[in-house]
């Protein structure tokens, strides 16, 4: 029912009311203004934090999503981008725009790539929840002694190869490189480097032909788009994203993991 029609039966129906004299009715009427009309005026005032503004909006499920729930969304965003550097994330709260956080894994053992991987998961917050301000890395907790366990499959710390100066991929550019014998791709967003399999999901062609409009990377074989920091396809999350390469930026120098692709 479209909004114009909605008001001209309910003044119908609130003229109906008031002459047959429903005193329930009326009391439902005058309940419901007496919750939305305070309400209104504390939104329309701008202050959507009072109690009484909160419960209307919630009634109708427009209450802003809390904050944790909006970083932990970003998180999810760059989640892909920190495993692919052996790394975890683990978020312990958020206060007034500063988000704490808790890294670990392989990542936390290299200073480049954990610096590369804080900046990457700085661009997601700033992106997905506006309140951003600063972002406060916790120590790890001390490892705990634990009975051997069977070990299933072998894990592959990351190994950093040199793959060419930081100076030589300019902002807004592809640039590809071998590493030994692996074909890389890095991606210059907005001065941070991105590194990926130097190969479409679709069939493996090359990608440095394609063109990096602001943070997406698009195939030049297939037009398929892919975000240039997390490697998730974004014209169709269904499809396989690009596979990531770990990578520090070290005294102008830019070193990839391919090991751990």
């Amino acid at each position: 029912m479209d909004f114009d029609r909605a008001v001209a039966q309910l003044a119908t129906l609130v003229e109906t009311l008031e002459r047959d004299g429903d005193e329930r009715a009326l009391e439902l009427l005058e309940l419901v203004d007496a919750i939305h009309r305070p309400a209104l005026d504390l939104i329309a005032r701008g202050e959507l934090e009072h109690p009484i503004a909160q419960a209307l909006l919630a009634m109708y499920d427009l209450r802003p999503m809390e904050d944790e729930v909006r970083v932990q969304a970003a998180l999810d965003e760059v989640r892909p981008y920190i495993h692919s550097h052996g790394g975890e994330v683990e978020l312990l709260g958020v206060e007034d725009g500063v988000v704490h956080l808790r890294l670990a894994g392989a990542c936390v053992g290299c200073a480049g790539s954990a610096m590369t991987m804080q900046r990457g998961i700085e661009e997601a917050l700033r992106a997905g929840y506006p309140a951003f301000r600063e972002l406060v890395a916790h120590e790890p907790e001390p490892a705990q002694v634990v009975a051997p366990v069977v070990q299933i499959g072998k894990f592959r710390r990351p190994v950093f190869a040199e793959a060419g100066a930081a100076e030589d991929v300019a902002p807004g550019e592809l640039r590809a490189v071998t590493v030994e014998d692996i074909g890389v791709l890095l991606a210059n967003v907005e001065g941070e480097i991105y590194a990926f399999k130097n190969g479409c999901p679709v069939d493996g062609l090359p990608l440095e032909g394609g063109r990096l409009a602001d943070a997406v990377l698009v195939c030049p074989w297939h037009n398929c788009a892919y975000d240039a920091r997390s490697g998730k396809r974004v014209d169709d999350e269904a499809e396989p994203g690009l596979a990531v390469v770990p990578i520090a930026v070290e005294q102008g120098a830019v070193r990839v993991a391919v090991n751990a692709v």
